[in-house]
């Protein structure tokens, strides 16, 4: 028998069998593909919502800790500098606030003197300082006569400097009103507490 036809018939199941395991790695690049395409969207989509973050960020952050900075890490670096210097200034306040209640609350009667005497001894007062949702303003006068700062004139105070008041809080210690009201805000980028606290006391203490 010829050798070459002895091949013939295993050389053609060969090529029957050899189609269609040939499908198999068309399968697999195919899959690969899809992994690939999927891989693809994922990370755009991520890369998306990366730059709308940083792009509300940016918003939320005072125009000093970014100007000149175009950086997302320098970006990242003034709102860790933010949170700092913010975290700094509440704890400034704060320690402020107690020693203002401390000397409203400690009261040293002098009996040549009467309780109307007494409380105008200590002047009215007005301290801004940032919270969680917004700022908070304290506000402490006397509870009558000409320097008594009643609550709805402090709010009055507020919406004419178009703030949004969330709550507030009115007490009475020792002959003394205390305003505790929180204010609103979107952006404190676009706010300086100082210069607010300033305009209130000449709005509010003449």
């Amino acid at each position: 028998m010829d050798p070459y036809q002895r091949q013939r018939p295993f050389g053609s199941a060969g090529e029957g069998g050899s189609s269609g395991g040939s499908d198999m790695p068309r399968e697999r690049d195919d899959n690969k593909k899809k992994k690939k395409l999927l891989h693809r969207d994922i990370e755009r989509q991520r890369r998306q919502e990366m730059s709308t973050l940083f792009a509300s960020l940016r918003t939320h952050l005072p125009l000093q800790y970014i100007k000149g900075k175009r950086a997302v890490s320098d970006h990242v670096n003034g709102a860790v500098n933010f949170i700092k210097d913010t975290e700094t200034r509440i704890k400034e306040l704060s320690a402020r606030r107690d020693d203002l209640s401390r000397e409203t609350c400690q009261t040293s009667p002098d009996p040549a003197r009467t309780g109307s005497e007494l409380v105008k001894s200590y002047p009215a007062s007005v301290m801004v300082q940032p919270c969680v949702s917004g700022f908070e303003v304290a506000v402490s006068s006397s509870s009558s006569g000409p320097e008594a700062l009643p609550l709805s004139r402090v709010l009055e105070a507020l919406q004419e400097q178009g703030l949004e008041v969330i709550s507030s809080l009115t007490t009475r210690v020792n002959e003394r009103l205390m305003h505790t009201i929180q204010v609103e805000v979107n952006s404190f980028g676009c706010l300086d507490l100082a210069w607010l606290q300033q305009k209130l006391v000449e709005e509010l203490i003449r």
